[in-house]
């Protein structure tokens, strides 16, 4: 397998950096990042609950059951 060199900006690069798992290398984080995440119910919930700021937290606690 050849590899291939990408030019990206200052931002992009550092932005890669940031997601990188310990000394993990870029290549693989940028795979990593890229996979398509599954959905849980769960995460569902939470990204719904992102999007009602008016919910308390004890409303929030007994949505997600705890």
């Amino acid at each position: 397998m050849s590899m291939q060199t990408i030019e990206v900006s200052d931002a992009v690069y550092n932005e890669i950096m940031s997601r990188r798992v310990g000394r993990e290398a870029i290549s693989k984080t940028i795979q990593r990042e890229l996979k398509p995440v599954r959905k849980c119910a769960i995460r569902s919930e939470l990204e719904q609950l992102q999007q009602e700021p008016t919910v308390s937290r004890s409303e929030f606690e007994k949505r997600i059951g705890l």
